[in-house]
């Protein structure tokens, strides 16, 4: 398992039995040296490259995307890692380790969604009825408990876990863990209709990177005229989504306020189950 830019919810894995898992998941993307892309259910990390086609790289604010990346990295079993000036990774120690997945299906870029694991369990796809344990155990489960990932709820994320994930994540925020010290998704933070925010987003204010992803695709597909435009496109592209503790189904846009040019979320990321 490594990645050369990983972010805290992505990483390459390569399998014992590559033909197995491509007859196994058909739509899987495969890359050199038989591996398979892999993207983190449940969890998303703060972005450190992300692109909306015909556009320029994206990222959040440094450093928060390669300290969960390396603390992705250091669960796995790669504790040291050589890089680049610009971050790209160009060696580990060891150079290799066994892990293992729980896949879940496979998503529209051709990734595997799974859970990760340190260690041979034995898993190479999700069981047809999640245990808590296989959670617990997870890469998932330890990067949101510390405190270097932000969940991420889709509308076929396994229901058992759901409850885990809204208390890890609870937690981690009322203890003040390193990402929610800095979190600026519920504080608020700035939205103007000279497109400066994004300079702000990029690099000061940390957000859920869910929305930092959706204003990202507002910003590229200029002209837009105000930010209630913007919160009118997120809540189309977005959809309807459901609240967890209340079943409710609402507009995603239902969920934004914006006031004295500052955009927040109104509820916590782990309450917004999206569609998929």
């Amino acid at each position: 398992m490594l990645d050369h830019l990983p972010d805290g919810d992505s990483l390459r894995f390569i399998p014992h039995d590559p033909q197995a898992l491509s007859h196994r998941f058909t739509r899987l993307r495969w890359g050199k040296d038989d591996t398979c892309s892999v993207r983190l259910m449940g969890i998303d990390a703060p972005e450190i490259h992300y692109r909306v086609r015909g556009h320029r790289l994206w990222r959040q604010p440094p450093p928060w995307g390669e300290q969960a990346g390396a603390a992705l990295l250091s669960f796995l079993g790669f504790p040291q890692i050589s890089r680049t000036r610009e971050g790209r990774i160009v060696a580990a120690s060891p150079p290799a380790c066994n892990g293992a997945m729980a896949i879940q299906r496979v998503d529209r870029y051709g990734r595997a969604l799974a859970l990760a694991f340190r260690g041979d369990h034995g898993v190479t796809h999700a069981p047809s009825s999640p245990l808590p344990h296989l959670w617990w155990t997870s890469a998932n489960h330890h990067l949101l408990t510390e405190g270097w990932v932000y969940p991420l709820i889709h509308d076929d994320f396994p229901k058992p876990w759901r409850p885990i994930v809204m208390t890890a994540t609870a937690t981690a925020r009322t203890l003040g863990l390193p990402l929610w010290a800095n979190d600026h998704t519920h504080r608020g933070f700035p939205l103007d209709e000279e497109f400066e925010s994004h300079r702000i987003i990029e690099e000061k204010h940390l957000i859920w990177p869910f929305l930092f992803r959706r204003l990202v695709r507002v910003w590229a597909d200029r002209p837009s005229h105000s930010p209630t435009d913007w919160i009118q496109k997120l809540d189309r592209a977005v959809g309807p989504v459901t609240l967890s503790s209340s079943a409710c189904v609402v507009p995603f846009g239902a969920l934004l306020s914006y006031q004295r040019q500052q955009l927040q979320l109104l509820v916590p990321p782990e309450e917004i189950v999206l569609p998929r």
